[in-house]
Order: structure tokens, then sequence, then C-alpha cells
């Protein structure tokens, strides 16, 4: 199955479903489809276990990080998870990253509605408070848009940070949260029984920590006094606060090449391609093709230097950016 959803990408889509980072407060959606001018759809909501909300540290085996990062994301939002909503199409996966997958489902009454996940979501819920549940044990955390016509569910995976998977859904002729619940409801039982995975192929970037990917030394020559923060699933950042910052991270994508400004460079005999930042501070990404991914689609690696605090200074900044990829380099399994 992954190989044939893999195949469907051709069209070049580049999903970006991430949940907002700050959730503001909101109703909770219950289903109010008779106020629709179009054949009635009910959407079959699947209840979760229910209970008090957990509020600690989450320690279910099932979904940690090291889990999560080789998981396969279309299935979960696939023809079969997504059969109650109505027919729907063949899930395409993101061009540009390892978590993402959308698709589309028309309802009974035409109506369409546009499904996406994304593993490795922001979870964060707000001071402000939001609605959130529980289902088989993990926090469920929901927003409605303003408009009503959209809705993010985000089932929390792990606490600190709060992350985990993020269902959305757009549907202007129904009830978007309460689609967005039963295709969570759906993911959930998914990962707590036999999710599928990609593959695990000799020296495949989706099984690696991102945390783990540079030498802690290193990454403290260029920036001092950092800790290390995972961004999501399959990227992480190096900052003794929020400046200056190492980020490194994986994805899918075209090949690097010379366009835009980007820079052809060597690395220990590796081509690597570098570009400043467009603002007047302190910036240069790295990235490099690891290994084929699929079709035309490689794996890429990516090592960002910032720094708000400095003047824009591309031999500076990349030479930064160049010590920790030349870490990475050399740490990361060999294709």
């Amino acid at each position: 199955m992954h190989v044939v959803l893999l195949n469907a990408r051709r069209r070049r889509i580049a999903s970006a479903l991430a949940l907002v980072a700050v959730l503001g407060a909101l109703p909770a959606c219950g289903q109010n489809l008779g106020k629709s001018n179009f054949a009635r759809t009910t959407v079959a909501v699947e209840a979760g276990s229910g209970g008090d909300v957990p509020s600690g540290d989450i320690n279910d085996p099932a979904v940690t990080p090291a889990v999560m990062r080789t998981i396969d994301p279309c299935p979960l939002v696939g023809k079969e998870a997504l059969s109650s909503l109505g027919t729907p199409e063949d899930p395409r996966p993101s061009s540009t990253s390892f978590g993402s997958c959308r698709t589309r489902v028309t309802d009974a009454g035409g109506k369409q509605l546009s499904v996406g996940v994304e593993i490795g979501a922001s979870t964060y819920v707000s001071s402000q408070g939001v609605t959130v549940t529980t289902v088989e044990g993990l926090p469920q955390v929901e927003r409605k848009s303003k408009d009503g016509k959209s809705c993010d569910v985000g089932i929390m995976t792990l606490r600190k940070p709060e992350r985990g998977v993020g269902i959305s859904v757009t549907y202007d002729g129904g009830d978007p949260c309460a689609a967005a619940r039963a295709v969570a409801a759906k993911a959930v039982k998914s990962l707590h029984s036999s999710p599928a995975k990609y593959p695990s192929s000799p020296g495949t970037l989706t099984a690696v920590d991102p945390c783990t990917a540079a030498d802690p030394a290193v990454l403290g020559e260029v920036v001092p006094h950092g800790a290390t923060m995972l961004t999501s699933f399959h990227s992480c950042d190096w900052t003794p606060g929020s400046n200056p910052r190492i980020s490194i991270g994986f994805r899918t994508g075209l090949p690097p090449e010379e366009r835009d400004g980007t820079k052809k460079v060597e690395i220990d005999g590796v081509a690597v391609y570098q570009k400043v930042g467009s603002g007047s501070s302190a910036e240069c990404k790295i990235e490099w093709q690891h290994k084929a991914w699929v079709d035309e689609d490689v794996e890429i690696v990516g090592v960002i230097y910032k720094n708000y605090d400095e003047k824009k200074d591309e031999a500076a900044s990349c030479e930064k950016a160049a010590k920790v990829a030349k870490s990475v380099l050399s740490k990361l399994p060999k294709p």
C-alpha cells in the first residue's frame, strides 16, 4: 500500500498542515448538518475512551517519537479510514515532508471535504483554553476556525514539547469538527494497533532522531550554552533560548541545485548547497541529498544557522552552518 500511495505523487503539492502554535478558545464542535441545503450526510464519530484528560507525561510506547517518525501518514487519511465521510480520493503524500499527507472526500450531498494529516504537528494548549478531551488515553485538542468552515484536531503523543498527530478538515457543507474527530479517532486506533510504516531501507532518514544528528560539542562551539528542542519528529533546534539557533531537519523533495542564490560547495567531498537569508541578520542554510526516495524525489538534510543579533555576513554565518553540517555528515547512517 505504501508504494502505491507514494507513486501517486506525480502532482507536486507542498502540504503545510501544522496546527497553530497557540490555540484559541472555542466551543465544542457539535454536529449540525441540519442547516445544509443539500442531501444530508451523517458523519459517524467514533467515541474515545473518555475519562479525565491526562496531565502528566505521556508514556504510551505505541506513540513515542522513535515510533512516530517511522509511520507513513497517508493510510491515516486513506480510503478505508475516510469511508464513513463519503467517497474519498487517493491520498497525496507531501512533496516536502515525511509526516504529511492530504486528500479530498465527496459527501453524500456532493459537497467536498479537504482532509489532511501531519505527524509531528504542534498540539500546544494555550492558557486561554481550548476544547480538550481524551481518546484512548491520549489528550485531544480541538480548534474550530472563526468562520466555522475548518477544524483542527490534534492528538497529543508527546507532552514536552507538545507534539502529536494533527488532523485538519475544511468542510463548507457540514461540521468540520465532527469529521476531524472521526478521522482522529480512527487514527488513534491505528496507532495503537498496527499502523503502516515506511520501509526500513538502509540509511533512511525516516528513522533518525534529528536531535542526535550532530555532535553536541560542535553544536556548543557554534552556539554556546544551547540545548536541543524537538520541533517535529524530523526536525530539531539547538539554542540557548530563541537566538542564536541551529536547526537540523530531514525532508523529501527534488534534489537541491544551484538556483535562486543557492551556491554549490563541498564538505568532506560531498556536494552541498548553501544560501544566505534574505533579511539583514545572519542566516545561512545548507542542504544536501542523502539518498533516493521515490521517483525523482530524494531524502534531504538541512542545517540552518540563524542569529538576529548578528549582521548579515555570508562567509561568517555559512562557516558556522558548515561546521555543524560536517558533524551531521559524519554521524548520519550511510545509504
